[in-house]
């Protein structure tokens, strides 16, 4: 068995990365993607930072049983980053579970059933940090978990993530196997966006630089460098320490006004359409009836998370980058690419 990685979504902007990571670190490839259509735009940006000769594709649909055994035949290792993150919040609450749950558990059955050594699932903060009647600060870590029975503050996206690692975790000891498995769980992924095909996070600074935003709503999130992220998958890999952990990746929690000063240093010529201020609670409320986007963020309002992710640096052996390092980079890329 060669050291071949099954890598789902590989279009996305966290799998393009870690691909990267990855290649230049000798691993073969195989890269799953949705529609063929996206193999070329994926491998042109691949191709820019690594070598492609060991990187291969293979057409797959997370809410489709087919092909997924015969993909992971052959594979030492799979890494299940594949995930829908829409910018918009729907009222179905449960619409994202198809392609987030039952797609996670055919990846983890198909891993299961070739005797693959290792799998890393990329999950996030949300599968742990929302819960009605916090205390602010919030503190939470490792083992908590987003209530997944609050309504009205846990949105199909939230409940997506939550439900799909809580299912893979489930499944894995079930089997026996559970330190097989590893979630890696980012906050606000941040850093540099490769190519046009930006994750959300990176529409949040485009729409900042290019003055969409009259003032920044008084939310705080752990920022996570997109190049860590890559990162801590691939320093999993043959790593005892990590099985069954799940490691928060990211360094400082900020506002968002404070990110948008960051990028106002970064790119000083951008300042004066940046928000120095922060929005009234009922302001981004009021917003959100017009653009749901903002509706991600309403529970949350006024709160200041909490968590140290030193454990994470310790069992993976290297630094998270600080936010004004990944800040900079984001906004450096999003001018490069002709995003504002």
């Amino acid at each position: 068995m060669s050291d071949k990685v099954l890598l789902t979504g590989i279009s996305g902007w966290i799998a393009k990365h870690t691909s990267i990571e990855l290649l230049n670190s000798g691993y073969e490839v195989l890269g799953t993607v949705r529609n063929k259509n996206l193999v070329e735009q994926t491998k042109e940006t691949i191709g820019k930072y690594a070598s492609i000769d060991k990187l291969s594709f293979v057409e797959l649909d997370l809410i489709k049983d087919d092909g997924w055994n015969e993909a992971a035949k052959g594979c030492k290792y799979i890494f299940h980053i594949a995930s829908p993150f829409p910018m918009k919040v729907s009222n179905n609450r449960e619409i994202l579970l198809p392609p987030a749950v039952d797609g996670t558990l055919r990846v983890l059955k198909a891993g299961v059933n070739a005797g693959v050594e290792q799998i890393i699932k990329t999950s996030s903060i949300v599968a742990m940090f929302r819960k009605p009647n916090r205390s602010n600060p919030y503190t939470f870590g490792e083992n908590d978990w987003t209530d997944e029975n609050w309504i009205e503050g846990v949105n199909d996206y939230f409940l997506s993530k939550t439900k799909a690692e809580r299912a893979a975790w489930d499944f894995m000891e079930g089997k026996g196997l559970k330190n097989k498995l590893t979630t890696i769980n980012p906050g606000g992924v941040f850093g540099d966006a490769l190519d046009k095909k930006g994750g959300t996070s990176i529409e949040y600074v485009r729409q900042f630089m290019a003055g969409k935003f009259p003032g920044a709503p008084k939310f705080a999130v752990l920022i996570s460098d997109v190049k860590d992220i890559a990162k801590a998958h691939v320093a999993c890999i043959g790593n005892k320490k990590v099985g069954g952990r799940r490691l928060i990746v990211g360094k400082e929690v900020k506002r968002l006004v404070e990110l948008s000063q960051l990028i106002a240093e970064a790119m000083p010529e951008y300042a004066k359409k940046l928000p120095k201020k922060e929005l009234p609670n009922f302001m981004v409320k009021l917003i959100s009836y017009i653009d749901s986007s903002a509706k991600m963020m309403i529970p949350d309002l006024g709160i200041l998370m909490q968590t140290d992710t030193s454990y994470a640096e310790e069992l993976l052996g290297f630094k998270f980058k600080p936010a004004k390092d990944c800040m900079a980079e984001n906004a450096r890329s999003v001018v490069r690419l002709g995003l504002v």
